[in-house]
C-alpha cells in the first residue's frame, strides 16, 4: 500500500513538472550530451556515462546562453545576449564579438568554416553574416520585428536549413519566417511565442511555442505531430531534439531570476525524453552532485554540427562534381536549329500557394499562360512567325532527316505524346507532382487548332502509370475524339497493351523491362513531356528517364529495377547508361519528333507535392513558371539539368548525374568503352549536342543555342 502511495505522488510531481524518483528513469548516462542554459552564470557541460566530463565557466562576460553548438571539431559556438563568441574546450576564445549598444544576440550558426550568421534583436532587428575570426560583416537584412514589445522579447532561435534558407522563430510576433539569401521571406508558419524551430531529415519542421507547445509540421503547414508539455507541467520548454528511434527530448528551462528560491528536494524537470505518443520515459534532473542548472540546449555528442555542411544561398553552398565542365560542347546538335533550346518563362502560369487544395486546381493556373509558352516555344525553335508552319517546319524536318521526305503531318498519322504521371496510381487527383494538365492542353490545342493535326491521331499515354482525372476531363471536354491510354484503363482511358521484348539493350545490367507500349510502337511521331525533377538515382528527372515509362514495368514502383540508373554514378567511375539506349532506340528517341520539358512548378523532390518555391534569377520567390523545348534530346535535358543544379547545388544525387548525356554525345567513342547498338549495330554518330553552360547567373553557352524568353 505504502509503494502505491509513493508511486502516485511521484507521477503527481512528474505532472507538475518536478523532479521525482518514478517509473520514469532519471539516469543521467541514459545519453551523452552536451549541455548549457539560460542562467546567471555562463556555463556549459559535456556529460559521459552519466558524468561531467568537460565544463566551461566565464566569470568574465555578462549574459544568459540562449545557443550553443557543439561543432564537430570539438569548438563551440555560442550566443550569450550580449555578444557571441567561438570557443574550444581548453577554454580558448577563437574570436567573439559584442552585441552592439541597444541590441542582444540569442541565436548563433556556423557556415562553413570562415562565416557565421545570427539574429540581432534591435530596432531595427537584422540576420547578420559575419566573417570569423575577423568578425568583419559581410551581409545583413532587416527582419520584422514587433516595434511596440522590447528588443528582449524579439527573437530567440534560428536554424539554416538544408535549402541554405534561413529558418527565425519570431518570438514577439508569433510566427516561424524561412528567408532566403537575398533577405526575402519565403515561408511564414503561425505559432504562438515561437521560440525554435529545427529541420528534420524528412524536411519537417520541429517548432516549439508558448507555454510548451510542441509541433511537427510540413512546409505545407500541415501538422504531422504535436505534444502540449504544459498538460505535464512543463511550461518552460524551449528547444525540441528528435532522436533517432523517434523518441523527442525537451528541455524545462528555469527561470534563476524568480525571487522564490530554488527547492532542489523539490526542482524542476530540466529535459525530459517523450515517445510519439506522448509517454515521458526519462527527465534530466540533476541540481546536485553535479548542478547542471537551467536548461537550454541539450545536443547528443554523438551528434555534432559539421560546419563544413551548413551553408546559406551561395555561401558555402556544396557544389555537385560533374564529369564534364562548364562550357565544354560535346557532339552535335539536331533541329531545324540545330542544338536549339526554347525556354520559354511565363511568371504567374502557376501560383498554387503550397498549402491549399491541389496544384491542378484552375485557382492557382492559367490556361492562357501555358499556351502562349507552348505555341512560343514551337515558334522559337521553327525560327518561324506563324503557328501553322511552324509545325509544318517541325514535321518537314523530322521526316526529312528519318528518309521520309520534305514533307508535314498527313491525317491518319499517329502521334503519341509520352507524359510523366510516375506518381499517379488512380485516376484520383492527388498533390503529387505530374505532368500539368493546362501544358498538356496547350499542347493539344497548339497541334489541333494552330498545326492542323486531327485530334484523332492525337494519343495521350502513361503506360506504367495512370493518367488522372484534371488532364483527361480537361482535354476530353476539348477535343472528345483525342485517345488516352495508362496502365489500368477505365472511365474512358484505354488499357495499354505492350509489345514483349522490343529493347535489347547494349549491356546486360540486371533485370530490366524490354517491352514496350503498342501505342509508342505504333505511333509514327512521339512527343517526350517530360517534367524538371530532381531524382536521389540518376539525379534528375528529365526526358531521358521519361522514357523508362513507356516499357511494360509494373504499377508498383518497388518492383522495378533501378540498379542501372545509378550504378557506378556515385564513385565518378564511367559505365554503361541505359538511358542511352533509350534516346537511340528506333521506337523511342528514333521517333521523337518534340521534347518538352514541363517546369511551370518543378520541385526538389521526385515525389510529392511540388517543392520548393525557386529563389534564383530570374525567379524570385516562384515557381519555375517555365516549359524547355527542344528536337535535340540531349540538349534539353542539358538545360533542364543545369537549372536544377543552379538552384539547388547541395542536392547530394547530382554528383555525376550528366554521365549519360556524355556518353551519348561522345559516341561511338563512349567514355565507359560500352558499345551502344541501335538495331544490332554499333552507333556511329552522337546523339545530340550536350553541353554545360558558364554559371548560374550568365547561363551562357557555347554550342547549345539557348533561347530565353520571358512571356
Amino acid at each position: 500500500m505504502k509503494r502505491n502511495i509513493f508511486t502516485m505522488l511521484a507521477l503527481f510531481l512528474c505532472t507538475l513538472g518536478l523532479c521525482a524518483q518514478s517509473e520514469v528513469s532519471t539516469d543521467l548516462g541514459r545519453h551523452d550530451f552536451f549541455y548549457a542554459g539560460q542562467s546567471k552564470k555562463l556555463r556549459m557541460f559535456m556529460v559521459k556515462d552519466g558524468k561531467v566530463s568537460w565544463q566551461y565557466y566565464n566569470k568574465k562576460d555578462r549574459g544568459e546562453i540562449s545557443d550553443a553548438i557543439l561543432l564537430r571539431d570539438g569548438h563551440i559556438l555560442i550566443a550569450h545576449q550580449y555578444g557571441i563568441a567561438e570557443v574550444t574546450q581548453d577554454d580558448k576564445t577563437v574570436w567573439s564579438y559584442p552585441a552592439p549598444k541597444g541590441t542582444e544576440i540569442h541565436t548563433i550558426q556556423p557556415i562553413g568554416k570562415n562565416h557565421v550568421i545570427f539574429v540581432q534583436n534591435g530596432k531595427p532587428a537584422k540576420a547578420v553574416v559575419m566573417e570569423v575570426p575577423s568578425t568583419r560583416i559581410v551581409q545583413e537584412f532587416e527582419l520584422p520585428y514587433n516595434e511596440k514589445g522590447s528588443v528582449h522579447g524579439q527573437f530567440r532561435n534560428a536554424r539554416l536549413s538544408s535549402m541554405g534558407t534561413l529558418l527565425v522563430a519570431n518570438m514577439g510576433m508569433g510566427y516561424v519566417g524561412e528567408y532566403n539569401a537575398n533577405g526575402k521571406e519565403i515561408n511564414r508558419w503561425p505559432l504562438g511565442g515561437a521560440w525554435s524551430v529545427s529541420e528534420q531529415p524528412n524536411g519537417n519542421l520541429l517548432m516549439v511555442g508558448r507555454r510548451g507547445a510542441v509541433k511537427e509540421i510540413k512546409r505545407s503547414g500541415e501538422t504531422v505531430w504535436e505534444f502540449d508539455a504544459s498538460k505535464l507541467g512543463y511550461t518552460q520548454v524551449q528547444k525540441a531534439l528528435r532522436l533517432k528511434n523517434g523518441n523527442t527530448i525537451l528541455n524545462n528551462w528555469y527561470n534563476e531570476w524568480n525571487k522564490t528560491p530554488l527547492d532542489t528536494l523539490n526542482a524542476p524537470v530540466q529535459a525530459f525524453e517523450i515517445t510519439p505518443d506522448g509517454k515521458v520515459v526519462w527527465q534530466l534532473c540533476s541540481w546536485k552532485n553535479p548542478d547542471l542548472g537551467p536548461s537550454t540546449t541539450i545536443q547528443l555528442l554523438s551528434q555534432p554540427v559539421n560546419r563544413d555542411r551548413m551553408f546559406f544561398g551561395n555561401l558555402n553552398a556544396p557544389q555537385p562534381r560533374l564529369f564534364v565542365g562548364p562550357n565544354q560542347p560535346l557532339g552535335e546538335g539536331f533541329g531545324a536549329f540545330p542544338g536549339r533550346v526554347a525556354w520559354m518563362h511565363a511568371p504567374g502560369v502557376a501560383t498554387w500557394d503550397g498549402k491549399t487544395g491541389l496544384w491542378v486546381e484552375d485557382r492557382w493556373n492559367s490556361q492562357e499562360k501555358a499556351d502562349a509558352l507552348v505555341d512560343e516555344a514551337i515558334l522559337t525553335l521553327t525560327g518561324e512567325t506563324e503557328l501553322k508552319k511552324a509545325w509544318k517546319a517541325l514535321f518537314r524536318n523530322f521526316n526529312k532527316t528519318h528518309g521520309r521526305g520534305n514533307r508535314g503531318y498527313k491525317r491518319g498519322e499517329m502521334i503519341t505524346v509520352k507524359l510523366n504521371m510516375n506518381n499517379a496510381l488512380t485516376h484520383h487527383d492527388t498533390i503529387e507532382l505530374n505532368s500539368s494538365p493546362f501544358v498538356t492542353l496547350a499542347l493539344v490545342r497548339s497541334m489541333v487548332n494552330k498545326g492542323g493535326v486531327d485530334q484523332r491521331d492525337i494519343v495521350l499515354c502513361e503506360p506504367s502509370r495512370t493518367i488522372t482525372d484534371s488532364i483527361y476531363n480537361k482535354v476530353k471536354r476539348e477535343f472528345p475524339k483525342v485517345r488516352f491510354i495508362d496502365n489500368i484503363g477505365g472511365n474512358g482511358r484505354e488499357k495499354c497493351e505492350y509489345y514483349p521484348e522490343q529493347i535489347q539493350y547494349s549491356v546486360d545490367n540486371g533485370k530490366l523491362a524490354r517491352g514496350l507500349a503498342k501505342c509508342i510502337v505504333d505511333a509514327d511521331y512521339l512527343i517526350n513531356s517530360g517534367l524538371l525533377k530532381t531524382h536521389k538515382g540518376p539525379g534528375v528527372t528529365l526526358t531521358a528517364k521519361n522514357w523508362y515509362g513507356a516499357t511494360d514495368i509494373a504499377l508498383e514502383w518497388r518492383k522495378n529495377a533501378h540498379n542501372n540508373f545509378s550504378a557506378d554514378k556515385r564513385r565518378g567511375k564511367p559505365g554503361y547508361k541505359t538511358f542511352v539506349d533509350f534516346i537511340a532506340h528506333k521506337d523511342l528517341g528514333g521517333k521523337c519528333l518534340l521534347y518538352l520539358i514541363d517546369a511551370t512548378y518543378g520541385s526538389r523532390d521526385v515525389n510529392g507535392a511540388p517543392y520548393p518555391k525557386w529563389q534564383k534569377m530570374p525567379f524570385n520567390n516562384e515557381w519555375c513558371c517555365s516549359i524547355i523545348a527542344s528536337q535535340d534530346p540531349l540538349a534539353c535535358d542539358a538545360v533542364g539539368m543545369d537549372l536544377l543544379i543552379s538552384e539547388w547545388p547541395e542536392f547530394g544525387s547530382f554528383s555525376f548525374c550528366d554521365e549519360y548525356l556524355r556518353e551519348a554525345a561522345s559516341l561511338p567513342n563512349a567514355p565507359s568503352g560500352t558499345v551502344y547498338k541501335t538495331n544490332g549495330k554499333a552507333i556511329e554518330r552522337p546523339l545530340g549536342l550536350f553541353e554545360h553552360w558558364n554559371n548560374g547567373k550568365d547561363k551562357k553557352y557555347t554550342k547549345i543555342d539557348m533561347v530565353y524568353k520571358k512571356l
